[in-house]
């Protein structure tokens, strides 16, 4: 077992305050807030940094505490996360001009952009002592009483230490983003803390003494082929959700045995998944303290839980001791085997038993046999040499082993010529020196050590011939379909469906499996999966949790449903009969799961009774029943005609994939264009101080335009950027600020399905939020991010985008920056069309996005990605698609979002759907443009682009639309999308447009007014 009062003492080795009291307190950040605490939880006496001569000392770490690993771990984690300092020469001091006094000139440097956010000046009316006093409650009031082993109080510390309670809401929304080090504030003291926690985990080792960090990777699977496997949306939801409950299944025994704070990628803090099993661990006090910040786990007894959105990848990675990486991974891959093995058969019993069939020794021989080596696992793992006082003799065993795998490797990363010369090579500066660093700078090797062996590992995989005689699985067509008796697997359709399980079952609950359906084992966790978590939510929430079903039909009809509820279009008197007509009857059938969004809507329609505001929640059903011919069906479908009157029926919905660019190349740091140089992580007052040198001495020159490699820090900057966007920010954006259902939001990946009315909204709020760009007015997106409300100054901020960073809730968060790109694949169908064709089309969608060229760069390579593909699956065949990037982009620039694709569509459609303006000229156009050549190079043209804006802008004068949209659309097509085919290019834009403008749709008037730009970020911190 960990032994907790250390990895404790390591974790509080810095003050949550540090930046708050640094140069402020006589005693330092070493006599603050955390002296108290360690009494109270029995730790070693610590020895305080105190003021001589006027000068603040540097603090001789090997005081505070009588385990002197803490200092290596704290000294490995500074040298990994941090550049290197010049010291005096005669001196163990800092020079004057980098101390920086945080709470005089707050800045905020985004870890991945290097965007700056100046904050406004710190409150420095509180008092240092009030601000320890708040930081010490604040932690007193974590210590978990009768918790002799430290373990509960570590995990507190860790979970909720972030948070800014209700005794600190003094300190403002800045609480969770406090910097480790106000010189380079990139990266926060938690990430710091956990940085020096884990690796002084690593470093205590086990019962055969110390030990070293390894880095340990693993990766799961399969992940598309799983997850596509799918006929409806609930088994879409099911998988992705299956397979991130399964990756913790992986994860538990790690942090079960190390703690959270080991692993680096993903952040668990916040993950729904990780916080259940903190109340699980914790008891009755952790249920408290999540109660505490009014945590939607407990309180949320409905099917939009955050439990419910799986929310982690099926990769990650951990900081671990290395002789026990083999041990550890071993135990990983038994639980999460275990945890399939043991959902399997809960989920199979329970339907052998709804059909009253015994489930026998027949049923257990096949689910063995098909959960053999399910799920897929790999892993590697690279140690970390920190035992080496030679950081060149370290740097060789680990050019050794990269050198076994490719030889190129080692000149790679921080084996860069470049960057190592400057950070082994003595650097001296008049007075001043550069420290040689200690093996902690080696993090980057261990880690493309750790990537490339997975990779080997996963190149190599075994396969091992399964045997499978019988019909097969009719959802995955892989494994045969499970029977209590063999001889049945042989049989035609008609009698197995008379004598089989599932045929019994298919007429006793059809809401798991359909007449004609035979499931495998993995497919029937699949198919039960909705019904059994949603009964573990019900027993954490105490309530009763619906199946978590999302029907496309029903979200197909959020579009009408939301009129039938909007107050300002009342309802004719011939509606609102039809309606109580329905609500009669309502009763007979069940209520559909509607989109958040929508639900709110319904629940405050005040000019709908309960009644009327359940029968609209039951339409969706009432639908499809009336559709079946009978007498009592077609008096009911003429019914809900008169109940929608001019509105006609939406048929369509929007299923959207999205997924970060390159994500591994942010991980391995081996592109120059995600790095930051040295200079781009110092404080603004420290560089400017430093420019004196530069001017001197080129060597400086040349150290701060060195591009930093990969980092700890770096690392927890990319997962928590992940983890925020994904558990808060695409649930809201999809949820919230739009009819949608968010069915994964596991790091960069997102699924979603989306009413088409808000597919335009929804894909530029997902593409801004994800990287935290403002959005321009152009875009009319001010309600979807909750611009200041009325209400004067009870107002709150809900949602806001700018410079990398997001606020939400008065949550401050990092996120991916303007440099990090997303792509996109979407596709809008019939709501009736196979699933299993649409999510074909949709990742075909995705991969169109991310690999269809844009013109070139100044290298004259490719430039792709940081795109969507929209593609509109017709029902009577046919399709139509845009391929563009998001907006304009230069290299190294802020995106301009003043001339997005989609707000471009957007305003097109509304023109289209004016009374005034006929779509016919668009089919005019169409007609025009066969005559029209269609090669790359006539979009260079400016007399053949002249021609086409021209004429199209006549068309759109004839039927009284705005010229200047038909010349914005023709000038982006070929400036911004650069096709290869620039006629049909165009052709598609205008086509796609004008689905989007049919009745059914509701795109009001372009003319609307703008919404107001969102405020500077920093103005509200």
């Amino acid at each position: 077992m960990t032994n907790y009062p250390k990895k404790l003492a390591a974790w509080l080795h810095d003050p949550a305050e540090k930046q708050l009291v640094l140069l402020r307190d006589p005693v330092g950040h070493e006599g603050g807030s955390v002296v108290e605490i360690g009494k109270a939880v029995g730790l070693p006496t610590r020895t305080a940094m105190r003021k001589k001569d006027g000068q603040w000392l540097e603090l001789d770490y090997d005081k505070l505490s009588q385990d002197k690993s803490v200092h290596t771990a704290d000294c490995l984690a500074a040298a990994a996360d941090r550049p290197n300092w010049p010291r005096a020469d005669d001196a163990a001091r800092y020079p004057k001009f980098e101390a920086v006094e945080f709470s005089r000139d707050a800045e905020l440097i985004h870890p991945l952009s290097g965007t700056r956010l100046k904050l406004a000046a710190l409150d420095l009316s509180i008092g240092v002592d009030q601000i320890k006093s708040v930081s010490q409650d604040h932690f007193m009031g974590l210590i978990q009483d009768n918790d002799p082993d430290l373990r509960k109080t570590f995990l507190a510390f860790w979970r909720f230490g972030p948070e800014a309670g209700k005794e600190a809401t003094d300190l403002g929304v800045l609480w969770p983003m406090l910097p480790a080090d106000s010189r380079t504030p990139d990266h926060s003291i938690w990430s710091h803390v956990d940085t020096v926690s884990a690796i002084h985990t690593a470093l205590m080792g086990d019962a055969d003494g110390p030990d070293q960090p390894a880095l340990l990777v693993m990766s799961f699977g399969p992940v598309q082929g799983f997850i596509g496997q799918a006929r409806s949306s609930s088994d879409l939801w099911a998988g992705s959700h299956l397979l991130s409950s399964l990756v913790f299944e992986a994860m538990k025994p790690i942090i079960g045995h190390l703690g959270p704070d080991v692993m680096v990628f993903p952040a668990l803090r916040g993950v729904p998944v990780v916080d259940q099993w903190l109340m699980e661990t914790g008891g009755a006090a952790f249920s408290q303290l999540f109660e505490d910040i009014d945590s939607e786990l407990l309180r949320d007894n409905t099917d939009t839980n955050p439990l419910f959105a799986a929310s982690l990848p099926n990769k990650f990675m951990a900081i671990v001791p290395a002789r026990q990486a083999a041990a550890l991974a071993e135990r990983a891959i038994a639980a999460i085997r275990n945890a399939a093995k043991t959902w399997t058969m809960e989920a199979s019993q329970r339907a052998f038993d709804a059909a009253d069939v015994k489930l026998n020794d027949v049923t257990h021989a096949q689910i063995k046999a098909q959960l053999a080596g399910f799920p897929e696992c790999y892993w590697a793992a690279a140690t970390w040499p920190t035992d080496s006082a030679d950081v060149t003799a370290a740097a060789t065993q680990l050019h050794t082993a990269l050198d076994s795998i490719h030889p190129d490797l080692k000149k790679q990363g921080v084996f860069q010529d470049a960057t190592w010369k400057v950070l082994t090579k003595e650097l001296k500066l008049d007075t001043l020196k550069f420290w040689t660093p200690n093996t902690g700078i080696l993090y980057p090797a261990v880690y493309e050590l750790a990537e490339r062996a997975l990779g080997a590992a996963k190149a190599t995989r075994p396969f091992d011939p399964v045997l499978e005689e019988g019909h097969r699985c009719t959802l995955t067509g892989e494994a045969e379909w499970l029977t209590d008796d063999r001889s049945l697997l042989g049989l035609n359709r008609r009698d197995r469906d008379a004598r089989s399980v599932w045929g019994k079952l298919a007429k006793k609950q059809k809401s798991w499996v359909k007449p004609g359906e035979h499931l495998s084992a993995i497919a029937t966790l699949k198919r039960l999966w909705p019904t059994l978590f949603a009964e573990r939510v019900s027993r954490l929430t105490g309530g009763n949790v619906r199946r978590f079903v999302v029907s496309t039909h029903a979200l197909a009809l959020s579009t009408t449903l939301k009129k039938l509820a909007d107050p300002d279009q009342p309802m004719s008197t011939t509606q609102r009969a039809a309606l109580q007509v329905l609500a009669a009857s309502a009763q007979d059938f069940d209520t559909v799961t509607l989109p958040k969004a929508l639900m709110r809507q319904l629940y405050r329609a005040r000019h709908l009774s309960p009644a009327e505001q359940d029968t609209l929640r039951k339409l969706p059903a009432m639908l499809e029943d009336a559709a079946d011919g009978s007498p009592e069906g077609e008096h009911r479908r003429q019914t809900i005609a008169r109940l929608l009157g001019d509105n006609r029926p939406e048929t369509y919905y929007a299923l959207i994939l999205m997924d970060g660019d390159r994500m591994g190349g942010w991980l391995a740091g081996n592109e120059d264009a995600y790095k930051l140089s040295y200079s781009d992580t110092w404080h603004s007052q420290v560089l400017s101080e430093m420019a004196m040198y530069e001017r001197r001495d080129p060597q400086l020159k040349t150290y701060l335009a060195t591009k930093r490699p990969v980092s700890p820090g770096r690392h927890s900057a990319i997962s928590q950027a992940l983890n925020d966007f994904s558990t808060r920010l695409a649930r809201h954006v999809v949820e919230e600020c739009c009819k949608g259902k968010l069915l994964y939001a596991g790091g960069d990946d997102v699924l979603a399905l989306v009413a088409v009315d808000d597919l335009f909204d929804c894909m530029q709020l997902l593409r801004l939020a994800y990287s935290g760009i403002a959005p321009s007015p152009e875009m009319k997106l001010g309600e979807r991010i909750g611009t200041l409300q009325a209400g004067g100054s009870g107002s709150q901020r809900k949602l806001l985008l700018d410079k990398g960073f997001g606020l939400l809730n008065r949550r401050l968060m990092t996120l991916m920056g303007h440099k990090a790109t997303a792509s996109m694949g979407v596709v809008v169908a019939h709501h009736s069309a196979p699933l299993g064709m649409v999510l074909r089309e949709l990742r075909a969608a995705e991969s169109r996005a991310k690999n269809t060229a844009h013109g070139k760069d100044g290298k004259g390579d490719d430039i792709n990605r940081d795109a969507f593909c929209l593609r509109v699956l017709k029902r009577g065949g046919g399709e139509v698609n845009v391929t563009s990037p998001w907006w304009p982009v230069a290299p190294d620039q802020q995106p301009d979002t003043s001339q997005s694709a989609l707000a471009l569509m957007k305003q097109l459609a509304g023109q289209l759907a004016l009374t005034d303006f006929s779509r016919g000229a668009i089919y005019r156009a169409q007609m025009w443009f066969e005559g029209l050549t269609d090669e790359a190079a006539d979009a260079k043209t400016p007399a053949w682009r002249d021609q086409m804006s021209s004429s199209l802008a006549q068309q759109f004068s004839r039927q009284q639309g705005d010229p200047a949209v038909a010349r914005r659309v023709v000038n982006f097509v070929c400036d911004v999308i650069k096709p290869q085919h620039p006629k049909t290019a165009i052709d598609n834009f205008l086509v796609t447009s004008e689905f989007f403008a049919r009745e059914t749709r509701a795109f009001g008037p372009a003319q609307a007014a703008p919404a107001a730009a969102p405020e500077p970020l920093g103005a509200t911190v």
